[in-house]
């Protein structure tokens, strides 16, 4: 059994793992590179592979780190089948068909400067709106724990992630021997979402460590945070800003939400939902009771919204988004992108960031160059849109939001896959060398993934038991 991965390799983006078994090439996932410039450069790269020998790609979820260039990869020759669950390919077709968008417009803008001056083009969009069309029409849904054959002896198995709605991990089984691929595993402490399954023994574990650092905290201490931060914040007078992904975080953002409100635990205050997408998202999880938890899902089957404050506005025009800018204090903005990279969140940054009164709640991850780690880092001055924006608004970070899980999280699902050799990926270095070390006390093979680099994935190798970081 080989594995190359192609992205998410010492970086927490880009997530796309080849493993070749018994004469059949299988993809797991194939996302997007986000972050600053070098890293989204690598979306241009040509693949490690050929993308028409490739035999099947099985998508864990849909975010689009995970499944951002499945257009280009069809339109670099993939036709063969992807598998995923329905909601999965749900939502993928939300994002990928935003995403076609983002980069025409972007394009667009490009170009113009050039062509008004007769030299040049800014580069074409990686893939478009017709690409994704294509790309949706090879999806073929399957169900959670129900096997499937790929053909020449070999299996996958799609088990509950815990993640996002429809995430998944992988079970694949050959002859070489039996490999847990984990895509994005969840918080064990999320409101939404039942916990994981966990594996057997196999041969290979494949495991993102996102949070590989770090153990969040309870979902009590979590919930007590929150409503202290927005407590103090609603107090203080200023509008307060949480730059939130629009899958998953803004649904459990607004479940909490709802729930200190009707309570009485933080005052009532408008509620800005400034995200067509997260709208979309949202729309989407009232339509899928049977993956959260029962209090959820029996909220849901009996017609209540847990996703709907009673003062809730949900945002869908420019024009209305741009309105928020005048209200100065009292409201809760909720609005993408996460990492505050772009999406409207950046334009009610540049309107707020510089108020004392004001705050930001941080509820996901930062990623290396990003805006939004420069804030959480202490930055004292930040440019957003052209100008340079003084930050002194109240800066609040909740990891225990984190839709990932965390360290012990990771450690608990690996723990039952035995002598599996455990390969790191999705991760930062900084992050994963301490979480290799711990394996390796534990006498585990741990190997830290170099991108676009083959590793004989079932064979035993000298070092057994020592951290490789090649």
């Amino acid at each position: 059994m080989k594995l190359v991965s192609a992205g998410a390799a010492r970086t927490v983006t880009g997530s796309c793992h080849l493993i070749e078994t018994d004469g059949r090439r299988i993809l797991v996932d194939c996302g997007f590179f986000q972050g600053p410039p070098e890293l989204e450069a690598l979306n241009h790269e040509p693949f490690p592979f050929e993308p028409a020998e490739i035999d099947a790609l099985l998508l864990t979820h849909g975010h689009l780190d995970h499944v951002g260039r499945l257009p280009l990869l069809v339109r670099r020759g993939y036709e063969g089948p992807i598998h995923t669950l329905a909601s999965t390919r749900k939502i993928a077709e939300i994002i990928l068909l935003d995403s076609a968008k983002i980069q025409r417009e972007d394009h667009e803008r490009a170009a113009r400067p050039g062509n008004r001056a007769g030299h040049g083009k800014a580069p074409p969009p990686l893939y478009s709106e017709d690409d994704v069309e294509q790309t949706l029409a090879l999806v073929e849904e399957i169900r959670f724990d129900a096997p499937l054959d790929l053909g020449g002896g070999v299996r996958a198995t799609f088990r509950p992630a815990g993640h996002i709605l429809g995430s998944a991990w992988i079970e694949l089984e050959s002859s070489a021997g039996r490999l847990a691929a984990s895509g994005d595993l969840g918080n064990r402490e999320s409101v939404l979402q039942a916990d994981a399954a966990m594996p057997g023994p196999c041969d290979v574990a494949l495991i993102e460590t996102t949070y590989a650092d770090r153990t969040h905290r309870s979902r009590e201490e979590t919930v007590a945070e929150f409503r202290d931060v927005l407590g103090t914040s609603l107090e203080a007078g200023g509008n307060v800003m949480i730059p939130s992904f629009a899958l998953e975080r803004t649904q459990s953002v607004l479940y909490h939400l709802k729930r200190l409100m009707d309570s009485g635990e933080v005052p009532r205050a408008p509620i800005y939902l400034d995200s067509p997408m997260a709208s979309k998202m949202t729309d989407l999880y009232e339509t899928a009771p049977n993956e959260f938890l029962p209090e959820i899902a029996r909220a849901l089957e009996k017609g209540q919204n847990p996703f709907e404050p009673d003062t809730l506005r949900t945002i869908a025009s420019v024009e209305e988004s741009k309105a928020i800018n005048e209200i100065e204090g009292g409201a809760i903005i909720v609005a993408g992108s996460g990492m505050m990279t772009g999406g409207r969140i950046v334009h009610h940054l540049k309107h707020n960031l510089w108020r004392e009164e004001a705050s930001v709640v941080v509820v996901g991850y930062q990623a290396e160059g990003t805006l939004g780690r420069r804030i959480v880092d202490g930055a004292q001055r930040v440019r957003i849109l052209g100008d340079e924006i003084p930050v002194r608004a109240r800066i609040a970070t909740i990891n225990g939001f984190s839709a990932h899980a965390d360290r012990d999280d990771l450690l608990a699902w690996l723990e039952p896959t035995g002598e599996a050799r455990v390969f790191l990926v999705h991760g930062e270095e900084p992050i994963m060398e301490p979480f290799a070390r711990t394996l390796v006390e534990k006498g585990r093979e741990a190997v830290i993934v170099e991108r676009n680099r083959p590793y004989e994935a079932t064979s035993a190798s000298p070092g057994r038991g020592q951290p490789r970081t090649p």
